[in-house]
C-alpha cells in the first residue's frame, strides 16, 4: 500500500515540475541547474505570468525538493518510488561479481562513447540464450520514465520475444524531457553506433534483419527518427506498442489515467488505499494542469507537428512494415490518430487485450539475481534494503509476445475472435522493505 501511494505521488510530481520548470526528468541523477539563455527566459516568463496563488504552491514544492538534494521521490516522502533504480543497482552488483563474464542470454552493457569522449552512450544487448548467432537485431524504445531502465522494465517482455525469435536485442535508455527532437536524435545515433559495434565485435552480419519497437512514448521516437533520417528504408519493420502522441497538457490525463490503473489492481489484488485518499495527487495534478495553461509548454514536435511530419515522411513502403498493437482497455492509446494521417496506404493493427502498461511485467529481486553469497549483503546495503518488486499481468503479457513475434515471421493479426476474449487488467507494483 505505500509502494502504491509513492508511485502516484511520483507521477503527480513528474508531471508537475515539468510543467512548471520544464526539467528533464532523471530517477538517478539529480537535477542540473539549467544555463541556457532560452531556458532562463522560459523561468522569467513563469514567474511573471503564472497567478500568484499557484506560485507561492509551486516555491514551496521547489524549495521541498532542494530540501531533499533535488530528489523526486524523496520529496514525494517514499523509497519505494525509486524501486527500478534500486533494481538498476542490484543488477549492476551482480554484473560487476560475474568478473566481466555475462551468462548467456542475459543483458550486457555496451559503451558506445568515442574514444576522445567522456560523456557515456549506454545501451544494453541481450543476446540469444541458446548461444546461438542472432537471426534478427531489434532495437528497443520504452515509454516516458520506464524507458530509462529498458533492462528492468521491459525485460520479461524483450526475453520473450527475443527467444521466440533467436533476436539479438538493443535496447535504448533515454531520459524524459520535452525535446523530443533531441531524445529521438540521440537514439538513432545510438542505434548506427551499435550496428557497427556488433558487427565490427560480435561478428553480425550486416545483411542480418532489424526491426524497431518501441512502447508509447518510444513509439514516437522512432516516428521521429525514420522520418528525420530515412531509416524506415533500412528496417524490417516497426512495432508500435500502444503509441503515445499527447500533448504537454495531455500529460494530467495519462499520469491520472496511469495513477487510476495502479489504484485498480488487478487478478484479485486491492487498491491503493491510504489515509486521506487520492487529494494530495489530484492537488498535484490539478497544479500542474493550471500550470501549464499559464505557460503554454509543449513537446516539441507537437502532437499536430508529429502528424504533418508523418504525413509527408512516411512512404507507402514504410507504412507497409509498421504494426501497430493496440490493447482493448487503454486510454492512453493513440493509434487512430496515428492512421488517420494516411490517405492512401495503411498499417496493419493487431488488437489485443490488456491496458496501456501491459509490456511491462516486473517480478524481480535479490533473490532473482545471480549473487554470491558475500555479496548479498553488499546489495542489501546498495539498495537500502530493496528486496523485491512485482508488477503485471503475466497471460497478457504473453498474448503481447506472441502477436509480435507471429507479426515479425510475417504472420497477419490475429482477430480477437480468435482469442479467449477476457478482459484483464495489469497488476499493482508490491515491494518489501526491511
Amino acid at each position: 500500500m505505500q509502494a502504491r501511494a509513492s508511485l502516484l505521488g511520483l507521477l503527480a510530481f513528474i508531471t508537475c515540475r515539468a510543467a512548471l520548470f520544464g526539467d528533464a526528468f532523471s530517477l538517478t541523477r539529480p537535477r542540473q541547474q539549467h544555463n541556457s539563455v532560452q531556458q532562463r527566459q522560459l523561468h522569467h516568463q513563469t514567474k511573471n505570468h503564472i497567478n500568484p496563488n499557484i506560485q507561492r504552491q509551486v516555491s514551496h514544492l521547489h524549495q521541498s525538493s532542494n530540501n531533499n538534494n533535488d530528489n523526486p521521490a524523496d520529496a514525494i516522502g517514499g523509497d519505494l518510488v525509486t524501486a527500478l533504480t534500486r533494481l538498476d543497482k542490484q543488477w549492476e552488483l551482480a554484473s560487476s561479481t560475474a568478473n566481466g563474464k555475462n551468462k548467456i542470454g542475459e543483458w550486457t552493457v555496451m559503451d558506445l562513447k568515442e574514444e576522445d569522449s567522456t560523456t557515456p552512450e549506454i545501451v544494453y544487448l541481450l543476446e540469444p540464450a541458446s548461444g546461438a548467432a542472432p537471426s534478427c537485431v531489434i532495437f528497443f524504445l520504452g515509454g516516458a520514465v520506464l524507458g530509462q531502465f529498458p533492462h528492468i522494465a521491459y525485460s520479461t517482455f524483450l526475453k520473450r520475444v527475443a527467444e521466440r525469435t533467436n533476436a539479438a536485442v538493443v535496447a535504448i535508455p533515454y531520459e524524459v524531457g520535452l525535446d523530443h527532437f533531441g531524445i529521438a536524435q540521440k537514439a538513432v545515433s545510438r542505434m548506427k553506433s551499435a550496428v557497427v559495434e556488433c558487427e565490427d565485435s560480435r561478428g553480425y552480419p550486416s545483411s542480418l534483419p532489424k526491426y524497431a519497437i518501441g512502447h508509447s512514448l518510444g513509439c514516437k521516437l522512432h516516428s521521429i527518427g525514420v522520418a528525420a533520417t530515412g531509416i524506415g528504408e533500412e528496417l524490417a519493420g516497426l512495432g508500435f506498442v500502444s503509441f503515445n502522441n499527447f500533448g504537454f497538457a495531455e500529460t494530467i490525463t495519462m499520469a491520472r489515467s496511469f495513477a487510476n490503473e495502479m489504484e485498480l489492481g488487478g487478478g484479485g489484488n486491492t487498491g491503493f488505499q491510504g489515509g486521506g485518499g487520492p487529494a494530495p495527487f489530484d492537488a498535484l495534478f490539478d497544479l500542474a494542469s493550471m500550470a501549464i495553461g499559464a505557460v503554454g509548454l509543449e513537446f516539441t514536435p507537437s502532437p499536430d507537428d508529429l502528424d504533418r511530419i508523418v504525413k509527408t515522411k512516411f512512404s507507402e513502403d514504410v507504412l507497409n512494415k509498421i504494426r501497430l498493437f493496440k490493447f482493448d482497455d487503454d486510454d492512453l492509446d493513440s493509434s487512430t490518430r496515428f492512421l488517420d494521417c494516411f490517405e492512401e496506404g495503411e498499417p496493419s493493427v493487431s488488437k489485443l487485450p490488456g491496458t496501456h502498461l501491459s509490456p511491462v511485467f516486473l517480478k524481480l529481486g535479490v533473490d532473482d539475481l545471480d549473487l554470491p553469497e558475500e555479496a548479498r549483503v553488499m546489495a542489501d546495503a546498495a539498495t537500502g534494503g530493496f528486496q523485491n518488486a512485482s508488477f503485471g499481468n503475466e497471460e497478457v503479457l504473453d498474448t503481447l509476445v506472441e502477436e509480435v513475434s507471429d507479426w515479425m515471421l510475417g504472420k497477419s493479426p490475429r482477430s480477437p475472435s480468435q482469442r479467449s476474449g477476457q478482459k484483464l487488467i495489469a497488476g499493482v507494483l508490491d515491494a518489501e522493505i526491511e
